[in-house]
């Protein structure tokens, strides 16, 4: 796990115990109703300009005009697109609050979030530039700088002024992002000897990033949306406690699923990219699943272990009751990271149609099984529709990658996805301790699986 990777899931657990703690459950849950509504406008405002530009940049990192035109226009569309929709949402911002939270109490946090739009959006574009550059340095420094200087703010601001403190905080967040993502690609232009002044707007650029980026925004508004979705059925179904509830459910796999999105994009997402190979790259993906069953395998299995104390650690006691809730959230988790492993590969070579079709597949079941079946199972069922409908990652990513790139599961990597399956289930079944037992035998299939084939490679070239 990279420096930067730890430095976001700190932040992360920071500031969900902060909230716990100050606001409680009914509250924390209208604050995740307004994060999640950021969170849907984060899909839309940015036009997809998120992977595709670090595709861009990847492609062709030493060419100065090529990438000067990618950040000089994904930044113009960035700025200019979450402007127009602050602008065009803030007049509405009553009838939001009622929207979301069946009350107009929350106008103010709802224009908060409205006002870290621009800067919040500028910032996502720089940091997929820097991630297409690879640079690997310096986004960890913008990311652990932006995760110290935002919970250095957060924590005084919370406490003196709750929900519109945390709110506030969100705001001053985004100019920090913004500006030491802005320092990493100054300091970037300067390593190669570029002037900033051959960032420049180009209509064929744009033209490619929103061919892109349409893909993108489809995807992005059908996952946040069909999140936002099942949540305001469940508040208006369930009352706003029962959302605080699932919040930690929902908040505690967002964290660990950061980590593992953030390592994907900024160590795997490049180098397939480029790999042109269909045998590298089939080597490539399964050293990209075996790593991800050793990053995530143990976490999750632990998490569900100690599933209590984790609800005690990252919220409080007054939550303990989405403890058993949360082995349900995970096991869709680990289906994701199985699909994931190999779809990845989808938009990164080109097969973007089905990498749509595949996302907005697993956002139709959630919404269709969770509000089918509120009623009967609660809010457990709100994890149990993320859970099945996560099983459209693998069940259509592999078959489909399988077919255009000629990508197989070697036989180690089904043996050690099998392992890591049967290692969380272990773990559900028998909590505490024995789990904490389950969970070291993945890493330990891992190594196992590791020296077999290095004694093989010895033996056949001896």
């Amino acid at each position: 796990m990279s420096v930067s990777s730890v430095s976001n899931l700190a932040r992360a657990i920071i500031t969900a115990k902060l909230l716990a703690l100050t606001l409680g459950p009914s509250l924390t849950g209208v604050l995740a109703q307004i994060l999640n509504f950021s969170a849907l406008l984060f899909q839309v405002i940015p036009l997809g300009l998120t992977i595709g530009v670090a595709k861009l940049v990847a492609e062709a990192p030493h060419k100065r005009e090529r990438v000067g035109a990618v950040l000089g226009t994904a930044s113009a569309i960035s700025l200019a697109s979450a402007i127009a929709c602050s602008l065009l949402l803030a007049p509405f911002s009553v009838q939001i609050s009622v929207l979301l939270t069946g009350s107009p109490r929350y106008v103010l946090p709802v224009v908060l979030v409205l006002v870290s739009l621009p800067l919040y959006n500028l910032a996502g574009v720089l940091s997929y530039v820097v991630q297409g550059f690879s640079d690997i340095r310096r986004l960890t420094i913008a990311n652990v700088a932006t995760a110290v200087a935002s919970t250095a703010v957060l924590i005084p601001a919370t406490i003196a002024f709750g929900l519109t403190g945390a709110m506030g905080a969100v705001v001053v967040a985004s100019v920090f992002q913004a500006a030491f993502f802005g320092i990493a690609i100054w300091r970037i232009y300067g390593a190669k000897g570029w002037p900033l002044s051959s960032v420049h707007l180009s209509r064929s650029t744009a033209r490619a990033l929103l061919s892109y980026g349409g893909v993108l925004l489809v995807a992005g508004v059908g996952a946040w949306g069909s999140l936002l979705l099942v949540r305001t059925v469940g508040i208006r179904t369930l009352g706003e406690f029962q959302n605080g509830i699932y919040q930690v459910v929902n908040g505690v796999s967002a964290q660990y699923m950061a980590v593992f999105m953030g390592w994907m994009a900024a160590y795997v997402f490049p180098r397939v990219v480029q790999e042109r190979d269909r045998t590298r790259l089939q080597s490539l993906l399964n050293s990209v699943l075996r790593a991800n069953l050793l990053i995530m395998g143990p976490g999750l299995a632990v998490t569900v272990a100690l599933r209590e104390l984790v609800v005690r650690l990252l919220y409080s006691p007054a939550f303990l009751t989405a403890a058993p809730i949360l082995p349900i959230q995970v096991l869709g988790d680990y289906a994701r990271v199985i699909g994931w492993s190999f779809g990845i590969c989808l938009f990164a070579q080109g097969k973007t149609r089905a990498y749509l079709l595949t996302m907005l597949a697993q956002d139709l079941l959630w919404i269709v099984i969770s509000t089918g079946t509120l009623r009967s199972f609660g809010t457990a069922a709100i994890a149990m529709g993320y859970s099945l409908s996560s099983l459209a990652w693998p069940a259509l990513m592999y078959p489909m990658v399988r077919q255009w790139f000629g990508v197989r599961i070697s036989r180690e990597g089904a043996l050690l996805s099998t392992l890591g399956l049967a290692a969380i289930v272990g773990a559900i079944v028998f909590p505490g301790l024995p789990g904490l037992l389950f969970a070291g035998s993945i890493p330990a299939g891992i190594y196992l699986v590791r020296l077999r084939r290095q004694r093989l490679s010895a033996a056949h070239d001896g």
